[in-house]
């Protein structure tokens, strides 16, 4: 968009937490970027007037629908592609996984082998639709629909979480921090992880780079609750010794 030449760098970074979520709060981008209501005010109006976003009460969300999803996936996408053909390799035949919503996540189960016998259950319409292979339980919870992720949350959802249990889950964060950890714009998402969290055995982040030092409202889940983070590239020192200090496996992809 040409456009964007006319956004300062926390409006770029803005936009690019908008194409990650597919809408925005204001209270959410004050404690990210450290400023007041106001200074978030003038930028959303700005950019609206430019055509990026379309104001909502308490934030914004993308000026045409059809970028949520479409858009948002393409974002960082070889970034995204290198982390699903990596958290594959720790899937074993047999075991029974939750897939999360999210933009990385559809990644991950593009890459299943086609004939792997496994038993997938995921809150993500976008997710389910890349679920191929006769071999493969498929288990789509039901419940209210966020459009902007095309997920699925509520009372039903966490109903039917309730009588499962995974070997391992395959989350996604759009924030991570060193004293936040894990965080997310929408609680009822934030709902829907954490209860997965609670019912495996094993959970593993897929987070792209562009997710680290960025924080949401709503905390997730710190790391002593999680085996494994999967991610494009190395993360400062700070963040790598934080990690190993938890006991955290950190896996960093490469294109070798």
């Amino acid at each position: 968009m040409e456009n964007l030449q006319q956004l300062n760098k926390r409006q770029n970074k803005i936009y690019q937490l908008l194409l990650n979520e597919g809408e925005i709060k204001i209270q959410d981008l004050t404690e990210t970027f450290g400023v007041v209501e106001m200074t978030i005010r003038r930028d959303l109006d700005k950019m609206e007037k430019l055509g990026f976003l379309k104001r909502t009460y308490g934030g914004a969300i993308l000026a045409f629908e059809d970028i949520v999803i479409n858009k948002r996936e393409l974002l960082n996408r070889r970034a995204k592609e290198l982390i699903g053909q990596k958290a594959v390799k720790f899937v074993q035949e047999g075991d029974g996984i939750f897939v999360d919503a999210g933009t990385t996540t559809p990644y991950f189960v593009k890459n299943l082998p086609v004939d792997a016998k496994l038993s997938i259950t995921t809150n993500a319409m976008n997710v389910a639709s890349k679920i191929h292979g006769k071999n493969k339980e498929k288990i789509i919870l039901g419940g209210m629909i966020r459009e902007s992720t095309s997920s699925l949350y509520g009372p039903i959802a966490i109903s039917t979480l309730n009588n499962l249990s995974f070997d391992k889950a395959f989350l996604a964060a759009s924030g991570f921090t060193l004293n936040q950890g894990f965080s997310n714009s929408n609680i009822f998402e934030v709902e829907i992880k954490q209860k997965v969290i609670k019912q495996s055995k094993e959970i593993t982040f897929l987070i792209d780079h562009s997710k680290f030092d960025t924080q949401f409202m709503h905390k997730i889940t710190s790391l002593e609750n999680i085996n494994r983070i999967i991610t494009d590239k190395t993360p400062s020192n700070e963040y790598c010794k934080l990690i190993q200090s938890s006991g955290v496996e950190l896996v960093v992809c490469s294109n070798n």
